[in-house]
């Protein structure tokens, strides 16, 4: 239910799009499961006029090694290798407007964490785990919170 490029929920009232990550292998022999994302319209939109060639190389958004190639710091997400930040760039995670709706996003669980919990980390965890929107950024989330949150 999260878009497979931002990491935002997807509710019942958003444009969704099945978007092919390497469009060089759309409607070829390689195009299969791997290279197909749902993803909202404006992740799509801020992809579609790319070129990947200009983006190569390119960590692959299914390699087992993403979590330790790219990681969340000061609100920007940050590459520790260049086919990393190709990554970041092609998809653009750091674009200003998602980068402050995600920032707003975080803002407001952070404060629904010193409002409501204040030291019950598992109460908060729970709280979260209640509603799936609550998830959204969820790498941010996590790296604001300084834990990993596992979903049920």
């Amino acid at each position: 239910g999260f878009c497979a490029y931002s990491e935002r929920y997807v509710t019942p009232m958003d444009a969704c799009e099945v978007e092919h990550f390497d469009p060089r292998k759309k409607n070829t022999a390689d195009d299969d499961y791997w290279n197909w994302y749902a993803v909202h319209r404006r992740m799509n939109q801020l992809k579609m006029h790319k070129r990947i060639e200009n983006y190569l190389p390119i960590l692959s958004p299914y390699d087992p090694a993403l979590a330790t190639r790219i990681y969340y710091k000061h609100g920007q997400f940050e590459a520790a290798a260049q086919a990393a930040q190709n990554l970041i760039d092609f998809l653009g995670w750091n674009e200003p407007s998602l980068a402050q709706e995600r920032a707003m996003h975080i803002q407001r669980k952070l404060n629904d964490f010193s409002r409501f919990f204040k030291d019950d980390l598992p109460g908060f965890i729970e709280y979260l785990r209640q509603d799936p929107t609550n998830f959204s950024y969820i790498t941010a989330l996590e790296a604001e919170l300084g834990i990993a949150i596992a979903l049920p």
